[in-house]
């Protein structure tokens, strides 16, 4: 028998993003590059996505990521799931992953009401007020403040339109 003392491995949270390759998309993908998290970057847009998973590994080569066109198989593999989909979009994105999702915190971009089509999820609702600034909203405080710290560690100033815990 041994006795010494097992190290714990700290394990990586995988945060997908749905719609990277879009405005908001590859804005977040840039900043979370730098940070501790598995990044799993989802688009239907196989050309866009393969060039922004080479620009981000040539900016910061310790960055972990991957690659899906589809937003079912991304969002399964995913911890967080932040949809930077065009506001048009989004409900048809959470449709895609709504069987996929269930308990996990979805982070929405814009301000659909995918709480109807993700009843089983933490919903957080991000609004880009300015460059660096968002305003974040939900019904989760758990999960509000780790978006928000998440958010923080990415160099946005996170303020709250409301944070009430269902």
């Amino acid at each position: 028998m041994c006795n010494k003392k097992k190290k714990k491995m700290a394990v990586k949270k995988t945060i997908a993003i749905v719609g990277a390759t879009e405005k908001a998309g590859v804005e977040i993908v840039n900043r979370f590059s730098g940070m501790p998290y598995r990044l799993l970057l989802v688009s239907n847009y196989a050309e866009q996505l393969s060039q922004l998973a080479i620009d981000i590994s040539q900016k910061n080569p310790a960055a972990e990521i991957d690659t899906i066109e589809c937003v079912k198989d991304g969002c399964w593999e995913a911890d967080i799931i932040i949809l930077a989909v065009p506001q048009c979009e989004e409900k048809q994105a959470a449709e895609m992953m709504k069987d996929v999702a269930t308990q996990k915190i979805v982070v929405a971009v814009s301000n659909t009401e995918v709480e109807n089509v993700l009843p089983y999820c933490k919903v957080v609702k991000i609004s880009l007020a300015a460059k660096n600034e968002i305003i974040l909203s939900g019904n989760n405080l758990a999960a509000n403040e780790e978006i928000a710290k998440i958010f923080n560690q990415a160099g946005y100033h996170v303020g709250n339109a409301d944070l009430t815990d269902n």
